[in-house]
């Protein structure tokens, strides 16, 4: 095979090895170029996230004679703020009245290199809409809702990339780009 390479450029014409010769400087001086071929990327969609999130979910909390349930949750992706939400549901009952509520979290997408997981850290509550309220009084359960309860939520594992990639790549990507209903995670 090397002969065959070998006598292909000593008997091309001066215009063919120029053009070679120019093509492999062009390639050893601009490596950007041929950069698109060493990047490795793994999509992770919505539904993925969603049935790690299932494995976590309900979680219930008590907090001075204050009971809530916390369950349904989904990441939202919205393509055009560039953001990634949890969305879940939490009900709360007492003495034969009950609370349903929708909460949008926002927070950080962080990599953990021990569990080799991405976590969604630092929740900040973003909306909390009411569903359904026979309570005589709700203030008490959403205040308590609101300032303890969700205060007491560790960091949701949104997905472990050991179980969504076959890639040897175990550390954070280098970018993630959000689209419809997706996330791509991108290794150079």
């Amino acid at each position: 095979m090397e002969k065959v390479v070998l006598s292909i450029l000593f008997g091309a014409k001066p215009l063919i090895k120029q053009i070679l010769l120019v093509l492999g400087l062009f390639s050893l001086y601009n490596p950007p170029v041929f950069s698109q071929l060493e990047k490795m990327f793994q999509v992770v969609n919505a539904k993925t996230i969603d049935r790690n999130l299932a494995l976590q979910f309900p979680i219930d909390k008590t907090f001075q004679g204050t009971s809530a349930t916390f369950y349904d949750a989904k990441i939202l992706i919205n393509t055009l703020d560039q953001s990634i939400k949890l969305q879940m549901k939490v009900s709360s009952n007492k003495a034969e009245q009950s609370l349903i509520a929708k909460l949008v979290f926002t927070g950080d997408m962080q990599y953990h290199p021990f569990t080799e997981s991405y976590q969604l850290e630092n929740l900040l509550l973003d909306s909390f809409k009411i569903e359904q309220d026979s309570y005589s009084d709700s203030q008490p359960p959403i205040k308590m809702i609101k300032q303890s309860l969700i205060n007491d939520f560790k960091d949701i594992v949104l997905f472990n990339l050991t179980e969504i990639t076959t890639l040897s790549l175990r550390r954070p990507a280098d970018e993630i780009e959000i689209s419809m209903n997706q996330l791509l995670f991108i290794w150079h």
